[in-house]
Formats: structure tokens, C-alpha cells, sequence
């Protein structure tokens, strides 16, 4: 069972499969070998691609009937209508170009989050010295498209969102980057893959913890209670509701930022979540071990977390949150960015 479990978990990402079959195979085979995907892409005429617009082709029907009557009535006038015309065409092809070309594209930060979530890509747009760029829009197929203006600054970074519809690495695949700049009578386009990677944690189910998820043996030890005031534990960032008299003054007013002093009590035993002790298949599982990593990191609760071939010792904190959530999230799946 856990074996069928891992296999389909390590399948291909739908994300990918969707966005390969919006391109079609067999192009975006033809695409991985014309734009292999790198962290860092630069557009030139080796990866652009530029066809008129449906306006694009009027305009063109346009110039031909000009010229066919320019010639059955030999009006200068009318030459001179469709050879200007004709000019701005042929201009505007170099300007709709140019407008893609020498940007710079790489994924300057990726975010987590959950499943059913949109996850947030930050993608690094940079243009080369000299005018800037304007009318770009980038976007995956199945996300939301964002416009950029590359002209005042060389570099801007454009926030893109995904929806995570599965736990586990998000790869979106390529990512359409397009302009109809200056006329909308042609488009540039192209189709990169920047390695954008997201993690996507299980989608949390809550409930309450129950008294088999705590442990009281000494060898186990015990968690602080953050509501005791015996014993000074550590300091961290004001919430509402905290006493203000454990508000270090001092240090709000150097940094303008208030911090609490944190007091316990060590009364309260440690917490572990067991995949064992969980009901329900595989991700119900899995998600109910997120409810609960939340819900203590929440009440300040130490924790640990047991699953097949992992035990995670207790910790707390968000840092010892984050290392649990990674866990659930490649529980059974290839644990490479890449892979």
C-alpha cells in the first residue's frame, strides 16, 4: 500500500501535464530542446516568436486593396496612403520585437502554502540599458497574468500566483510571455521555464488533541506552559492580549517594534503526533497531522512527529513548525526540487 501510495505521489505534476497539454507535445518537446529551462533566461530571436494579430491581418488586407486601387486608378495618393502604411508595418514588426528582446527573466523567491491555496511566485523582470520596456505580460497558463513596465527602473519584480491543487512540489511549468506593444497589429511571445518551484503543505484538517498525544514519562521531559510565570524563557514578538507588563519598553524604543518576555512553567508534557494513531487514508492522515502541528505551534505547545521512516523530536517554534510541515508535504515523494 505505502509503495502504491509513493509511486503515484512521485507521478508527474498535473500542473506540468496540463501545461504541456496547452502547448501540445509535441511542441513543448520541440520548446525543451529550442528554450531548455535554466534559472536564468535571456529573450533574443532564438526563443521570441512574433505573428500578426487578427487586427494585424485586416491591416495587411487593408494595404492590399489600397495598393490594387492605387494601381486600376494610378492615384499617387492612394500610393502614397498604402507605402506609408505599409512603412508603419513594417516599423511597428521591430518595435513589437524589441519590446521582448535582451529581457532578462529568473524566479526571485517562491512561497509556500497549502493546499487550495494560491502559492506566490516572485518573478525578476530586467531589461537591458537604454528605453525601457512597457505592454508585457507574463503569466502561466493556469494562474493569474500580470502586466509589466520595465521603464522607469531596470529591474521589476512581478508577483504571479498559482493555485496548489495537490501537497508537494508545485512546478508550473512554462510561463507565457507576450506584448502586442505599440499598435496591437502583432504579437511577440514566448514560452520560458524558469524552474519555478513551490511547496504546497497538506490542507490542514482540525481537531482537538487528545490525552494519548501527550506524554508525561521524565525521560520524555516536559514543555513549558506559556501561560505559567515562573520561569523566563525566551522573548518574542507582541501579541494581543499579552500582559503589557512583560513589554520590554527598552527595545521598542530602539527598534520601534514591541516584544513580550515569555514566562512558563514547566507543567504541560510534551505532544506527538503518530501517522499510526490517525484515522483515515494516507492525505487524511496527513492532514490531520498538519491541524494538529498548527494548533500547537498556535498554543505554544511543544511537539514531536512520527511517520513511516521519520521521528521528528519535539521542538517548538516556527522554525520547528516549518521543518514539520516539509515532512508531510514530500511524504512519499521525490524530495529533489528537480525531481
Amino acid at each position: 500500500m505505502e509503495h502504491a501510495v509513493a509511486s503515484e505521489q512521485t507521478s508527474s505534476s498535473p500542473k506540468e501535464a496540463v501545461n504541456r497539454s496547452v502547448l501540445g507535445h509535441r511542441f513543448a518537446s520541440w520548446l525543451d530542446r529550442r528554450i531548455p529551462p535554466g534559472a536564468i533566461i535571456k529573450l533574443s530571436q532564438a526563443n521570441i516568436f512574433i505573428f500578426p494579430t487578427r487586427a494585424g491581418f485586416v491591416f495587411g488586407a487593408l494595404l492590399i486593396v489600397l495598393i490594387l486601387g492605387a494601381i486600376n486608378y494610378q492615384n499617387a495618393l492612394v500610393y502614397g496612403v498604402a507605402f506609408s502604411l505599409g512603412s508603419m508595418f513594417i516599423v511597428t514588426i521591430l518595435y513589437t520585437f524589441r519590446n521582448l528582446s535582451g529581457l532578462t527573466l529568473e524566479l526571485a523567491e517562491s512561497d509556500v502554502g497549502f493546499v487550495g491555496e494560491d502559492l506566490q511566485f516572485n518573478v525578476r523582470v530586467e531589461r537591458p540599458k537604454g528605453r525601457g520596456r512597457e505592454g508585457i505580460q507574463i503569466g502561466w497558463p493556469e494562474g493569474f497574468k500580470q502586466w509589466v513596465e520595465v521603464f522607469e527602473t531596470e529591474a521589476a519584480i512581478v508577483r504571479l500566483y498559482v493555485k496548489a491543487d495537490r501537497r508537494g512540489w508545485l512546478k508550473p511549468g512554462r510561463m507565457l510571455v507576450e506584448t502586442y506593444y505599440p499598435l496591437g497589429l502583432l504579437r511577440a511571445w514566448t514560452w520560458v521555464d524558469i524552474k519555478a518551484r513551490g511547496l504546497a503543505y497538506p490542507k490542514p484538517i482540525f481537531q482537538e488533541i487528545s490525552n494519548r498525544q501527550s506524554s508525561r514519562r521524565k525521560d520524555e521531559g516536559e514543555l513549558v506552559d506559556p501561560l505559567g510565570s515562573d520561569d523566563f524563557v525566551d522573548i518574542r514578538e507582541y501579541k494581543a492580549g499579552d500582559p503589557i507588563k512583560n513589554i520590554i519598553w527598552r527595545s521598542f524604543a530602539r527598534t520601534n517594534e514591541l516584544v513580550v518576555k515569555r514566562y512558563a512553567s514547566y507543567v504541560e508534557p510534551r505532544l506527538w503526533f503518530d501517522f499510526q494513531d490517525i484515522a483515515g487514508d494516507t492525505e487524511e492522515r496527513l492532514s490531520r497531522l498538519t491541524g494538529l502541528a498548527l494548533k500547537a505551534t498556535r498554543s505554544d505547545r511543544e511537539f514531536g512527529l512520527r511517520i513511516p521512516g521519520l521521528e521528528i523530536p519535539p521542538g517548538v517554534g516556527q522554525v520547528h513548525l516549518d521543518r514539520v510541515l516539509r515532512e508531510l508535504a514530500l511524504y512519499g515523494q521525490d524530495r529533489s526540487v528537480d525531481g
